[in-house]
């Protein structure tokens, strides 16, 4: 997983380095004509003119430049080339874009995949009190309750599912839809909102109880973990 998450990392700076460079493109784009025109010389009773040509709306349109003459439109090219290399520019930032966007797509699904069947294992306190053991094999959830009291025991049974332990996970965590959700998952070290990814960093600690979650090979005790 930690060869994922760093990949997902890398790509997904590469996507904003790529973001940022096709807004400048087309921001810079907006200053130049359309890439799709042309210049061309019509004759006009027996005088040569030079117009720049263009469609829009399903009609050809015209705007006189000037009168034919060496140079007399030189500016007009110049900048009618340099829209054509915006638009070529534009157009492979696109793709690269794209490309990025689909390798993320599905290096999320390949994660989630990995995610699913990933087998582990942790430990539930209540200050230095154990009240509970969790494995979760394939999608069972199995856990190991050794006691009853109300306010030390967040499970309600035996088993329960993938989901129900991941509901249970994100009531520890902050709400996903808050602000500045992502400026704390990037200080995790997370990229995407994940409850299990949080808790293993966070220890499911919160200020209205006294429970926390230990993984293996963690040497805490409730003093290095609670924050009250």
């Amino acid at each position: 997983m930690k060869e994922y998450d760093r990949i997902f990392r890398l790509l997904s700076y590469e996507l904003v380095q790529a973001k940022s460079c096709l807004k400048k493109l087309e921001d810079e784009s907006k200053e130049f004509p359309d890439s799709n025109r042309s210049i061309v010389i019509k004759k006009i009773k027996g005088k040569l003119y030079y117009y720049m040509q263009w469609r829009e709306d399903g009609k050809i349109c015209w705007k006189y430049l000037s009168a034919v003459s060496p140079g007399a439109v030189c500016q007009e090219e110049a900048k009618l080339q340099y829209a054509k290399e915006l638009a070529a520019q534009k157009k492979e930032q696109e793709s690269i874009v794209n490309h990025l966007e689909s390798m993320l797509h599905d290096l999320q699904k390949e994660r989630a995949k990995e995610k699913i069947v990933e087998d582990y294992s942790f430990e539930v306190f209540w200050k230095d009190e154990i009240t509970a053991r969790v494995h979760v094999q394939g999608s069972r959830v199995k856990v190991s309750r050794f006691t009853d009291h109300p306010l030390k025991q967040l499970f309600a049974s035996a088993g329960m599912t993938r989901h129900q332990l991941n509901h249970i996970f994100e009531m520890r965590c902050w709400d996903r839809n808050r602000a500045d959700i992502q400026d704390i998952l990037n200080g995790l070290g997370l990229s995407d909102y994940n409850p299990y990814e949080i808790v293993k960093r966070t220890h499911g600690v919160s200020y209205n109880d006294f429970i926390w979650f230990r993984f293996p090979g963690e040497q805490l005790t409730a003093k290095d973990v609670m924050v009250r």
